[in-house]
């Protein structure tokens, strides 16, 4: 990694990555080649990351996609010895700014030194003991689980806090991985007591280490501590961002009673601190370079005493008993779930987004939850509006419509009667009244326990404090309740009580009591007559010409879920009649797409269960309707009493698997358009000629087609399935990991020095913002790969995908334009990028087992009708399952 980063000039490198084991060797090579770490959430938009990047223009960035440098291939490199280089900064952490705009805090090696040294003091590590790195990498305490175990070589579990299974995990992992160092917020740590049995304790006090940072310890937390873990050593740890992650320490076990309050404690090694006017500054070894290009904030909140810099802290502390004892804050800075922001970031970030100067918007911290007020008419959908530009943590979980703010006698927002304001949620008259009323009131009571509020039936619990840790806990209290699995419950689709009790009484009614209500039979489902009245046509792109032409039945079928009452059937004919394939049918000589002036292809149908399996019958439809020159899709709202599912199959040659997501996204409202299919196939065309098509042909035709077409023709043709290791899922490194086992399995056991190959690949971003993220239509684009013995196959692949996509190359296109009638120059262009390219490799992403192993059962027949259109080229399906890459092969490599 070091070696790679040193081919670049900037000292700066910006990390957008997932928690996975590859930050480690990112983040140490980063430090090795003397540059420094500026991690950025990855879970964030880009309206948050965006104004970091900018700070530092001539950056690295390091992400899984649009990358300044291929992590697999750096990681994948021979090894070369190198000198650490020198530089007097390790990393850059961004904490929350008044203004809105991040303020980087800049840490230096001998800062890291320094917090390193302290984390041995507290917590040594020996060769047997192992951190958990659980903590999100734009959170400092990252650092210690990131550093803190390579003393006296530990081990490191890689984890995120932020996986869904994490609560019903840790225990185990704790047992599995031998875990002795684990550091936790307080909200976190409360909440997997809260939730553990016996069993679930006893393998949680095997820890050594608990260190809880990032907000106030509380003294109920202290009381499940002491009742619960008998053995761990659990220290509450404070210190901020501007002054290493941690100053501070106290075992929670030595809280004297009288106090009543968990101490801060004493300071680290190395930290020297003062109290002035009640505020704790903050001086010593950990006390950071200040913020990054930010001199006025800088000289705000360090200050030079008696020749050395303390950092104001902002809290308010005292001492008792020679301890530290954290009261309140000075200013508007909270911590929420350990990460510390500021309200006027908050607020400013929210302002800009609704927009509207005539509002008033106060944001306001309490009772452990964000609540915005806001004057004006009432804002629908206000959360999702804010989810598609803020970080999940500094979103509102109250959003309360007011008339005006009440001020004080100073003139400012009078925040208390704000507060005292707020009415007590209301309930709906019919709570009693509900059916499966056992299910509705255990949902109701464990909601109104987790929230500590009252709730009403129909209330969005979302906009009233259901935030990300306490919906956690409402899920895993139900499931311990109900002795339920509620893994497929999304609390977004279902967020009222009332949504959740028909969800789950839904999931438990029996089949048989179901089949009692069945309202239709899958044969009543129909086509719906079409006009044949064109308003106007279009190029028919050359892959519906191919499949037409040859008889290849390809559809893609599937299911968009919607919940109940989300969207009408109104609504999604509205937005399924402004698609243009969907509108579209092929002519009889299949040159042109003709868009047709003609209802759409939907039925509607209320059923028991909204989610059974339609699809031979949607599949037999749509096979039916193209026998008869008509549309080429189908599509079926189901709805049952809980939810509605809109069932589709749609033909291949106006769909591909990249469209459904842009499909779904368009139906959920997440696009508010969808750009059409023809102006796509336009571009196409107008950047591809034949006589440049020609001329990058010699690139191309380095393989001895007679060599490797025997080679083919030798290999057995059986379906036969093979199972890969890989680094991450990002297609490109998939592909990448693919290659490298033909080149073994395949150019090195037949001696063969070059063999084309095709990656199915979706394109969508082009040069020049040509971007067709929202259409609709066969995007899918085969890239022709030249495989080589030597060549470095991460290089030579982000250079082809480079090339296709500036050019918007798609030699194809011009080959296959008249097919079948093709002249001469197109005969050139076909053989070239298709007859003589022997392999083809279709990556389809990520499925579950139970999914692969149906898969795996078709498979037979499903390449039946990929070799009427490869005849008999090796033909790869690719899927992640389980955390392995599985290939489907038509052809025996043994």
């Amino acid at each position: 990694m070091a070696n790679k980063l040193l081919e670049f000039n900037s000292d700066y490198v910006v990390v957008n990555y997932p928690h996975t084991y590859e930050l480690l060797p990112i983040v140490y090579g980063i430090l090795k080649a003397g540059k420094i770490y500026i991690p950025v959430d990855n879970t964030s938009p880009l309206t948050e990351i965006e104004p970091i990047r900018k700070k530092f223009k001539d950056s690295i960035y390091i992400s899984e996609n649009a990358s300044d440098l291929a992590v697999s291939k750096a990681l994948g490199m021979e090894h070369r010895l190198l000198d650490y280089s020198e530089n007097e900064l390790a990393y850059i952490i961004h904490t929350s700014g008044t203004t809105g705009v991040p303020k980087g805090v800049c840490v230096t090696k001998n800062n890291l030194n320094y917090i390193l040294e302290a984390c041995q003091y507290i917590a040594p590590v020996s060769s047997r003991d192992c951190y958990l790195f659980s903590t999100r990498d734009t959170f400092d305490v990252s650092i210690t689980e990131i550093f803190g175990f390579l003393y006296n070589g530990g081990s490191v579990c890689v984890y995120s806090a932020k996986n869904k299974d994490f609560y019903k995990e840790f225990p185990d992992l704790i047992e599995k991985f031998g875990i002795t160092h684990v550091a936790l917020s307080p909200s976190v740590l409360g909440l997997l007591l809260k939730l553990a049995d016996q069993e679930d304790l006893r393998k949680i006090d095997k820890l050594k280490y608990l260190l809880v940072a990032g907000e106030e310890f509380k003294y109920e937390l202290l009381k499940l501590v002491l009742k619960d873990l008998k053995k761990v050593n659990v220290y509450n740890v404070y210190g901020p961002t501007e002054t290493t992650v941690y100053a501070t320490y106290f075992n929670v076990r030595n809280t004297p009673k009288k106090l009543q309050k968990v101490p801060i404690g004493e300071n680290l090694p190395g930290v020297k601190t003062m109290l002035v006017k009640d505020e704790l500054l903050i001086g010593g070894k950990g006390v950071s370079a200040g913020y990054f290009n930010n001199a006025e904030q800088t000289d705000q909140k360090f200050e030079k005493i008696d020749g050395e810099v303390f950092y104001h802290t902002g809290d308010i502390v005292e001492k008792q008993d020679s301890l530290l004892v954290y009261r309140d804050r000075k200013d508007s800075q909270v911590q929420i779930h350990g990460i510390r922001v500021e309200l006027g970031d908050i607020r400013a970030n929210i302002s800009n987004i609704i927009d509207d100067p005539t509002r008033d918007i106060e944001v306001v911290f309490y009772s452990d939850s964000l609540i915005l007020f806001y004057t004006g008419t009432k804002i629908s959908d206000l959360r999702t509006m804010l989810e598609k530009h803020m970080v999940s943590y500094k979103i509102p979980s109250k959003y309360i419509n007011v008339k005006g703010f009440p001020l004080t006698s100073s003139g400012k927002v009078d925040r208390k009667k704000l507060l005292s304001g707020m009415k007590e949620s209301s309930i709906s008259s019919n709570d009693s009244k509900k059916s499966g009323i056992g299910i509705y009131n255990t949902v109701k009571h464990i909601a109104e326990s987790v929230m500590n509020q009252t709730v009403g039936s129909e209330e969005n619990l979302l906009d009233i404090g259901l935030d990300s840790l306490r919906s956690v806990e409402l899920v895993l209290e139900l499931e311990k309740r109900l002795n339920i699995d509620l893994s497929a419950f999304n609390i977004y689709m279902s967020p009222t009580v009332d949504k959740i009790a028909s969800f789950i009484e839904n999931m438990t009614t029996s089949p048989a009591s179901k089949a009692d209500k069945e309202l239709f039979r899958e044969n009543e489902i129909k086509n719906i007559p079409i006009t044949r009245k064109v308003e106007y046509t279009y190029p028919a792109f050359f892959y519906a010409r191919i499949y037409n032409s040859l008889g290849f039945n390809s559809q893609l079928t599937g299911k968009i879920y919607l919940g109940k009452d989300s969207i009408s059937y109104e609504e999604i004919y509205h937005k399924l009649s402004k698609v243009e394939v969907f509108k579209s049918v092929l002519s009889e000589d299949l040159n042109t797409f003709k868009v047709l002036d003609t209802p759409v292809n939907i039925s509607k149908y209320e059923v028991a269960d909204a989610r059974i399996d339609i699809s031979k019958t949607l599949s037999d439809l749509v096979k039916t309707s193209i026998e008869n020159g008509g549309l080429l899709y189908k599509f079926v709202l189901l709805e049952d009493e809980n939810e509605s599912v809109l069932h589709y199959s749609i033909d291949h040659s106006i769909c591909d698997s990249s469209s459904l997501d842009a499909l779904e996204r368009y139906i959920l409202g997440i696009y508010d358009s969808s750009q059409t299919y023809s102006s796509y196939i336009e571009e196409v065309y107008s950047r591809n000629h034949l006589e440049e098509i020609l001329k990058e042909m010699a690139k191309f035709e380095q393989q001895d087609d007679r060599k490797v077409a025997e080679t083919f023709k030798r290999l057995e043709d059986r379906v036969n399935f093979v199972s890969l290791t890989y680094l991450n899922n990002d297609t490109k490194n998939v592909y990448a990991e693919i290659l490298l086992y033909l080149r073994d399995k395949l150019l090195k056991k037949f001696a063969l020095n070059n063999v084309k190959v095709n990656l199915i690949y979706n394109i969508r971003k082009f040069q020049e913002k040509l971007d067709f993220t929202t259409t609709i239509g066969d995007l899918h684009l085969g890239l022709t790969y030249s495989l080589t013995t030597d060549d470095d196959i991460d290089e030579q692949l982000t250079e082809t995908i480079a090339f296709y996509q500036k050019n918007m190359f798609n030699p194809k296109a011009v080959g296959y334009k008249h097919f079948p009638n093709l002249n001469s120059d197109e005969e050139r262009i076909v053989r070239c990028f298709d007859d003589t390219v022997y392999v083809s490799i279709d990556y389809l992403g990520v499925v579950s087992r139970k999914e692969f192993n149906t898969i795996k059962q078709s498979a037979i027949e499903t390449n039946t009708e990929i070799k009427k259109l490869n005849g008999s080229k090796l033909n790869i399906t690719a899927y992640i399952v389980d955390n392995r890459l599985e290939l489907i092969m038509s052809k025996a490599l043994d």
